[in-house]
């Protein structure tokens, strides 16, 4: 019984101790940058309509997840973000002895501009991720593009999230 409240008391004071010396988290921050009600906009890119839409639905998802604003129409919104995506290109990185390329690498270059107290901020950011070709089945090779698309989309929108609550801080 002893023991449990010395581990209480130690997990009180950590408490104290955080909350005394004014940590708060980036999303905190982030949320102040972009503000209550947010508008995503969306320039597609031709080449990747489909994977430019899902981007979209993982920014909106970010936004209500991580920044715990929400996602309304323009005429509601505190701010709009206006979300490029630039470019999306593969690279081959592995070949087999017959010379087919059988693993490549996709980057995506996404460029996040908003507004916050009279300034604009412009951020491009880069993100890749490899993935695998299936000689046999295209459309096998079709989804681990897609996917690879996706999962290099969210390094570029995670360096985003930190850089509006950097941004913010000052």
């Amino acid at each position: 019984m002893g023991f449990n409240k010395l581990q209480m008391i130690f997990y009180i004071l950590i408490s104290i101790f955080i909350i005394s010396c004014g940590y708060k988290p980036m999303s905190y921050y982030a949320n102040k940058a972009l503000g209550e009600k947010v508008y995503v906009k969306l320039e597609i890119n031709l080449e990747n309509t489909e994977e430019s839409v899902r981007i979209k639905d993982a920014i909106n998802e970010a936004i209500i997840s991580r920044f715990h604003s929400r996602v309304v129409d323009k005429n509601e919104a505190d701010s709009i973000l206006n979300v490029r995506v630039q470019n999306i290109q593969d690279s081959i990185i592995g070949t087999n002895a017959q010379g087919f390329a059988t693993f490549y690498r996709v980057f995506t270059y996404i460029v996040f501009e908003f507004y916050y107290n009279g300034k604009k901020f412009s951020f491009s950011n880069p993100g890749y991720y490899d993935y695998a070709a299936s000689l046999n089945n295209p459309i096998t090779t079709y989804e681990n593009r897609s996917n690879a698309i996706m999962e290099a989309a969210r390094q570029s929108l995670d360096k985003f999230i930190s850089q509006v609550g950097y941004s913010a801080s000052f």
